[in-house]
């Protein structure tokens, strides 16, 4: 099995993990087939996380936090992931000795595969792709902490905390932990940007705008929050508070518009040390239905507001 593909050692698995895969056989893939895939993933999922994130522990969860990203973790692959389709689960069996051959997809284009081997212990090995996010982490993790530093300095706000987690319907999201807001980077968000870092040489500034994309789009989410700019726009324009849906339209209007604009700033200003500013337009990236006029106006006006702060300095 180790000679049919390019694995590389990961570690071993202990306790709870490793009795969970003893449980596995071929009466419960029979009857209960979206159930074990269901508790493979998570096993997956979360042994990359650790693997990926154990040289950083700033961005990974504590006790508690790690509670609320499992949970968000496994509601997401109950109710918004195919686990039939992006899971696959080969299992040979030799004597005493069991292999499992796992697949986790965010999407049909990217994945991430895991082979453990179990005959008294049990051990892991990780293809290539995880492989080359860990090598890379360093650099992504440094873009991170870099682009907060400016976005916080340029918006004149608190930077929020930075969890690594492991949804693969996401790259990220901002998540609620303790009444506090924190920026969710998905390992998803390392596996896909591995082929930019691992081009070599000196990063462009559209490498660096396409790395560091998703915490710049949750960083507005998370701006648009903190300042409550989008209920005070909103009541100042239409002279009433915006409901839930009003507010969630107006929030992915402005973050989705904004995100690359502000991406290819930031990203100026780690190459360069200085932005060139950013452009006075606009228009909207989404244009469909259930928007209305009221939504474009408050958009707008908040896109104009964070937009005149861009004006070329990065400190």
């Amino acid at each position: 099995m180790l000679s049919s593909h390019s694995w590389s050692y990961g570690g071993r698995l202990r306790g709870e993990s490793t009795v969970n895969l003893g449980l596995i056989n071929a009466l419960a893939l029979l009857f209960n087939r979206q159930r074990v895939k269901l508790r493979v993933a998570l096993l997956t999922l979360d042994i990359i996380l650790n693997l990926l994130g154990s040289g950083y522990p700033r961005f990974m969860p504590s006790d508690e936090e790690y509670a609320v990203i499992a949970r968000d973790t496994e509601e997401a692959l109950m109710k918004d992931y195919d686990v039939d389709k992006y899971v696959t689960l080969d299992i040979t069996r030799e004597g005493h000795e069991r292999t499992y051959v796992i697949t986790v997809s965010a999407s049909p284009s990217l994945m991430a595969e895991l082979m453990i081997m179990c005959h008294h212990d049990c051990e892991y090995y990780v293809d290539e792709r995880i492989i080359t996010a860990r090598n890379n982490a360093n650099a992504y993790f440094q873009l991170v902490a870099r682009t907060l530093s400016i976005l916080g300095r340029v918006f004149n706000i608190g930077v929020p905390r930075v969890l690594l987690v492991h949804n693969p319907t996401i790259y990220g999201k901002v998540l609620i932990i303790n009444e506090n807001e924190v920026i969710a980077l998905s390992i998803w968000d390392l596996l896909r940007i591995t082929d930019i870092v691992s081009r070599g040489g000196d990063l462009t500034v559209n490498d660096i705008s396409d790395i560091i994309d998703t915490v710049v789009h949750e960083f507005l989410h998370y701006l648009l929050d903190s300042q409550c700019l989008i209920t005070s726009t909103f009541m100042e324009m239409t002279k009433r508070i915006p409901s839930v849906v009003d507010y969630g339209i107006i929030h992915e209007l402005i973050a989705w518009t904004l995100a690359p604009r502000v991406s290819s700033y930031v990203a100026e200003c780690i190459r360069y040390g200085y932005a060139s500013g950013a452009s006075t337009d606009n228009r909207l990236v989404i244009q469909y239905p259930p928007i209305k006029r009221r939504h474009l106006l408050t958009a707008r006006k908040i896109i104009d507001e964070l937009l005149g702060r861009l004006d070329g300095s990065c400190e």
